[in-house]
């Protein structure tokens, strides 16, 4: 059972968690890989297709002729009581940047569902570690989602204005905030944001529970367009995600292109290298 430690002045929490003791690292250079039936297999992934008596019990999946295309299951080595592994696919090397619009849907599909069932039971926040400086053990593309109680304080970013916009489609906006606190990061948030004040309560019930097919498609598309963008100014990078814990919607990309030092952790400022408008600009130019 995690255990919660307050600070008194800060009010900033720690969470204890023995749980994650033993947690399994591996990379694809420790797996065969092979193809079976269409698919990327690792015989070794306890994530891949006829491994599933590996994980925890299914929570839920999407399936299309009786196979899975998406499944979740609570994580083996859990950070707090309630912690959840998505599995993207049943591919193992394939990632959003390739999914079809099929397969984009039935995971941000699967996101939605599983955050309307976790928001009865506290604050669930929903994130992916890409790459080993962003927190992965296990290559198989997979998100997490971890419930936290009601009662911590949490220090997740509002919403931040759409400055530096890159890219908008039907229901999303892509753009570079002024906050930006990494190279390269970059704010998706919904167009029906801009229709209210800061601390409107309309602005609470725009969420991805609420959410229709073609808004989680368009959401979908527009993480895979930045993620391909990405790489044509980046290379091969590693990442992190996650879907703000409280409303109004947005989903924050981080590239991890730089460490935290000792200012950083001394004073928790952030230094940014790259002007976020300059970032826009660059990114305009590979993201279409």
């Amino acid at each position: 059972m995690a255990k919660y430690i307050p600070d008194i002045k800060s009010h900033r929490w720690v969470i204890l968690a023995p749980g994650r003791l033993g947690k399994p690292a591996a990379s694809n250079k420790d797996y065969t890989i092979s193809t079976k039936n269409g698919l990327k297999v690792a015989q070794e992934c306890p994530f891949c297709p006829g491994n599933e008596a590996k994980t925890p019990p299914e929570i839920d999946s999407i399936k299309k002729d009786e196979l899975w295309l998406v499944r979740a299951f609570s994580n083996k080595y859990p950070i707090t009581d309630i912690h959840e592994v998505i599995i993207h696919s049943p591919d193992h090397c394939q990632d959003l940047e390739d999914f079809s619009d099929e397969q984009l849907l039935a995971l941000f599909r699967i996101y939605k569902k599983r955050l309307t069932t976790l928001s009865s039971q506290g604050v669930p926040i929903l994130f992916r570690n890409h790459g080993v400086t962003a927190g992965t053990s296990l290559p198989h593309p997979h998100s997490q989602v971890i419930v936290l109680p009601q009662q911590i304080n949490l220090e997740s970013l509002f919403l931040e204005p759409v400055k530096n916009m890159v890219l908008d489609n039907n229901h999303f906006v892509l753009y570079c905030p002024d906050f930006s606190q990494y190279p390269y990061e970059v704010w998706i948030t919904h167009k029906d944001c801009s229709k209210y004040e800061f601390g409107a309560s309309e602005l609470l019930e725009i969420k991805l529970e609420h959410f229709n097919d073609e808004e989680l498609l368009d959401l979908g598309q527009l993480v895979q367009k930045t993620l391909k963008g990405l790489q044509k100014i980046l290379g091969k990078f590693d990442y992190n995600y996650y879907i703000a814990p409280k409303p109004p919607f947005y989903l924050r990309l981080i590239p991890r292109v730089v460490t935290r030092g000792g200012f950083e952790l001394g004073t928790g400022l952030s230094t940014n290298v790259l002007d976020p408008a300059v970032a826009a600009e660059e990114l305009k130019k590979v993201i279409r």
